[in-house]
């Protein structure tokens, strides 16, 4: 018996893949001068996303401030296509995804009362990394830390800002169920 085909309707908003416009002009310049001022040299002038950092490994902040970095730092990178900010990037992706527990936890142990709220903005930034470089190694993770927070709300419900904001996880579950 033939399987029926599978109906997915059109959405009215559907986000395009990190580096389908390419900026120019005026939009452009506002890029660069992102890049030569803060989130280009941020890690120069703010210890709290330098190599201390939880979310590299070290022993530092490990609340939300690694991935709202990553949220502005990935898409600059590849939206220049600068290699530089590229490779910023990429340390701080390679870092979430290598060291993601064998539950699937994404990111530094935290002690914060609110567990979930910082990985959902790590999902975001990851799922634009993939869009950006086809990384199919954010897909396996990202689909580990679900089945980890599907398994794990029951006891560990939403609180604090999770629980008021957890919309902001439908954009990276949307995105990792149209890629896989």
């Amino acid at each position: 018996m033939a399987q029926p085909e599978r109906f997915i309707p059109a959405r009215a908003y559907t986000p395009l893949p990190l580096g389908t416009v390419v900026p120019r002009g005026w939009l452009r310049k506002q890029l660069e001068i992102q890049r030569d001022g803060l989130t280009g040299n941020l890690e120069k002038v703010w210890p709290l996303v330098g190599p201390e950092s939880a979310w590299l490994g070290g022993k530092g902040e490990s609340w939300e401030i690694g991935p709202y970095y990553m949220d502005g730092l990935v898409p600059l990178a590849f939206l220049l296509n600068d290699g530089g900010l590229k490779k910023k990037a990429a340390k701080w992706v390679e870092w979430s995804i290598t060291h993601q527990g064998p539950d699937g936890w994404l990111g530094p142990p935290t002690d914060h009362g609110d567990r979930w709220w910082p990985r959902a903005v790590l999902l975001k930034a990851l799922a634009q990394y993939a869009d950006a470089t086809g990384d199919k190694r954010i897909e396996t993770a990202m689909a580990a830390y679900f089945m980890h927070m599907y398994r794990s709300l029951p006891d560990a419900p939403l609180t604090q800002w999770a629980k008021f904001r957890w919309g902001e996880y439908l954009v990276s579950l949307i995105w990792l169920c149209e890629n896989r």
